[in-house]
């Protein structure tokens, strides 16, 4: 992988072939060799082992859907970043801020990365973090890591393939619409 330098190791792999594709979330970092699979994601519990044994510093959040949207952010390389990768690698509970955590990259064309004071839900929306304090813990990299309510959202989670759309105005999911997240 040679984007923004290189060295990124891909975590998650997530296309939706048709609509019976599923997925589950692998319960052991070592799970990340079957991402040839197309639908292998690793769970917060893994995250946290992988981090354990490869110190990385950095996330990458990479979706996108042939209706021409794109997400796609890189955390930054500092204490607001780290923050981030503490809060997905399952070491801290705390919803970390949006707003000057991650840079945009070139193919970025989404609503979603313009409005990161918007995003989060700490027990109420708007509230510019990542995440939301009410989902799943294992699955918090895929259901709601990032949107803004009921306007544009990151997730591949529980038949919901959204990548910069809402919930009530989904485009349809061609087989070459994805959802990667890698770290270094």
């Amino acid at each position: 992988m040679t984007t923004d330098g290189g060295g990124w190791l891909n975590v998650a792999t997530l296309k939706k072939a048709d609509s019976s594709s599923a997925w589950t979330t692998e319960i052991s970092y070592r799970g990340i060799s079957n991402y040839q699979n197309n639908l292998m994601g690793i769970s917060t519990s893994a995250m946290r082992q992988l981090r354990s044994h490869l110190n990385f510093t950095q996330l990458r959040f990479h979706c996108s859907k042939e209706n021409g949207r794109t997400f796609h952010v890189i955390t930054v390389n500092n204490s607001t970043g780290e923050a981030v990768v503490q809060y997905f690698s399952g070491q801290s509970s705390v919803l970390p801020a949006s707003c000057g955590s991650f840079i945009t990259m070139k193919d970025d064309n989404s609503y979603l990365a313009q409005q990161c004071h918007r995003w989060g839900n700490d027990g109420s929306h708007y509230v510019g973090k990542w995440g939301h304090f009410n989902k799943n813990e294992e699955q918090r990299m895929y259901d709601r890591s990032a949107f803004v309510a009921h306007r544009y959202h990151w997730v591949a989670y529980n038949k919901l393939w959204l990548c910069d759309e809402s919930g009530g105005n989904v485009f349809a999911i061609s087989s070459e619409d994805f959802w990667k997240i890698y770290v270094r």
